[in-house]
């Protein structure tokens, strides 16, 4: 019997930490203002969030406790996936809207997906979201309560990021001119760099 306090509890949960957009978010927003799917965008950063809340459940979050040197690990390979894409986005700004477009166009054979796909399993923040806070909580609940928080938590995923996306391709007739691609970029090569630079100071307080 499916207990619906725990679905909700984590559908509550989850949406709280959701709402405050990330590097992953940034990356999706910017997919969706180029066309991509909705409905592969949607899939790969609600399907991700899935497979991290069951990992984190499933006692991952403990192992991070345990073994603080593989936490600086995952976090130092999460400064290096975010330094990677901040550099992407910040020579995109510098190239302007045409070579945006260009670059979308010479995408379209899957790579962007697998760029997602990273950003989505890779990312820290998105660790922090899902394996450490929503998993330990759904760790400490009894078997039952712990599978339907979980799915409460993967609802909260996919209204977040249907909600985003559609957002995204609302504004999108606004980006029209070389400058407007240029400030996205820029506003996402900062949000990896911030990112990035959080993450180094979080990294450096563990040694």
């Amino acid at each position: 019997m499916l207990d619906l306090s725990a679905a909700v509890q984590g559908f509550l949960l989850a949406l709280g930490l959701f709402v405050c957009p990330g590097p992953k978010d940034v990356l999706v927003f910017r997919e969706a203002l180029l066309g991509r799917s909705r409905a592969v965008l949607v899939a790969i950063s609600s399907g991700s969030d899935l497979v991290l809340i069951a990992v984190g459940v499933l006692g991952v979050s403990a192992a991070l406790e345990t073994f603080p040197s593989l936490q600086m690990l995952l976090q130092a390979a999460g400064v290096a996936l975010l330094l990677g894409h901040a550099v992407h986005a910040a020579c995109a700004a510098s190239k302007g809207s045409s070579a945006v477009l260009v670059s979308a166009t010479q995408e379209a054979n899957g790579s962007w997906v697998r760029r997602l796909l990273v950003m989505s399993l890779g990312n820290p923040a998105s660790w922090l979201d899902t394996v450490v806070i929503l998993g330990s909580v759904g760790a400490a609940l009894p078997s039952s309560a712990s599978v339907t928080f979980s799915l409460g938590a993967v609802c909260a995923s996919v209204v977040w990021f249907t909600a985003w996306v559609f957002l995204a391709r609302g504004t999108s007739h606004w980006l029209t001119s070389p400058k407007s691609w240029q400030i996205v970029d820029a506003v996402t090569a900062m949000a990896m760099f911030g990112m990035a630079l959080w993450l180094t100071k979080d990294l450096a307080a563990l040694f």
